[in-house]
C-alpha cells in the first residue's frame, strides 16, 4: 500500500514537471514569435511606405563601373571604422543611419552618393528632414555598410553589396543589400530596416532595426538577383561576367 501511494506520488511529480516544462518552452516560443513579429510590424511600414523601389535590372548590366562606390580606404570611411572592432558593431552603426528617399534628399528619383558624401555631408543638408543625421536611401547605404565593413578588416570575398528584386509584403521592385558570408554561408545585412523618413506622412518613425543574425535564421525576401559587387570583385550571375572567387559563384545567397 505505502509502495503505491509512494508511486503514484512520483507519477504525479512526473507529470507537473513535464506540463511545466511544456509551458516554459511554450512560452519561450510564443515571446520569439512575439519578438519576430514586432521586428516585422516596424520594418515592413518602412519598406512599403518608403514608395516606388525603383532599382532597375537594365542599369546593372554592367557591374564594375558600380565598385568605385565601395571606398574602404576613404578618410571618412576610415575615421568610422577607428572607433569599431566588430561585424556586430559596423552593422549597429549602420542600422542607425536614416532611410530618406532620393526624391526629398536629393531633389531626383535616384543619385548615388559617395560614401564621403553620405557620411559627411548629408547630416548638414538643408533637405535633409533629419539635420544632424546621417541619411539616405538603400543603396548608400548598402556600399557604405560594405566599405565600413571591409575598412576594419573583412575580406572581399567575405562581403558584397547585392542589388535584385526583393518581395515585402507585396510591395516589388529594386532594391539593394548587403550580404555576408560567415561559417559556410551567406546571410543578408538590412541597414534600411533602421529609422526612416515617411514622406507621404512627412514624418520621422525610429527603429531598431534587424538584429544581426536575423537573416541567419530567416528567409531575406529576394526574388531575383541582378549582381553583386565590392571594391575588388563583382559578378553578374545572370551572364556569368565577373571576377568573384568560387563561393560568390557556387553559394549566391542566403
Amino acid at each position: 500500500m505505502r509502495r503505491g501511494i509512494i508511486a503514484i506520488a512520483v507519477l504525479i511529480v512526473v507529470v507537473v514537471l513535464v506540463i511545466s516544462a511544456y509551458f516554459f518552452v511554450w512560452q519561450g516560443g510564443e515571446a520569439e514569435n512575439q519578438q519576430i513579429s514586432n521586428i516585422k510590424q516596424k520594418f515592413l511600414p518602412r519598406m512599403l511606405k518608403r514608395g516606388r523601389l525603383i532599382l532597375q535590372k537594365e542599369n546593372f548590366q554592367q557591374l564594375s563601373p558600380y565598385q568605385a562606390y565601395v571606398t574602404p580606404n576613404d578618410s571618412a570611411v576610415q575615421a568610422l571604422a577607428s572607433g569599431i572592432t566588430s561585424n556586430q558593431q559596423a552593422y549597429s552603426t549602420a542600422v542607425q543611419w536614416v532611410w530618406v528617399s532620393d526624391q526629398t534628399l536629393n531633389g531626383v528619383s535616384e543619385k548615388w552618393l559617395m560614401p564621403n558624401e553620405f557620411l559627411t555631408n548629408t547630416p548638414s543638408y538643408s533637405t535633409n528632414p533629419i539635420l544632424g543625421c546621417v541619411a539616405s536611401d538603400c543603396e548608400s547605404q548598402a556600399y557604405t555598410l560594405v566599405s565600413l565593413l571591409r575598412a576594419i578588416g573583412v575580406s572581399a570575398q567575405n562581403v558584397r553589396v547585392v542589388v535584385g528584386k526583393v518581395n515585402f509584403g507585396g510591395e516589388i521592385g529594386g532594391h539593394a543589400w548587403v550580404e555576408i558570408y560567415e561559417d559556410g554561408s551567406w546571410f543578408a545585412l538590412e541597414a534600411t530596416s533602421g529609422p526612416y523618413w515617411d514622406d507621404e506622412e512627412g514624418q520621422f518613425h525610429d527603429s531598431n532595426g534587424y538584429p544581426y543574425n536575423y537573416f541567419k535564421t530567416h528567409s531575406y525576401p529576394s526574388i531575383e538577383i541582378w549582381g553583386y559587387f565590392n571594391d575588388i570583385y563583382y559578378y553578374n550571375p545572370s551572364t556569368g561576367q565577373g571576377n568573384a572567387p568560387a563561393n560568390w559563384r557556387t553559394l549566391l545567397h542566403a
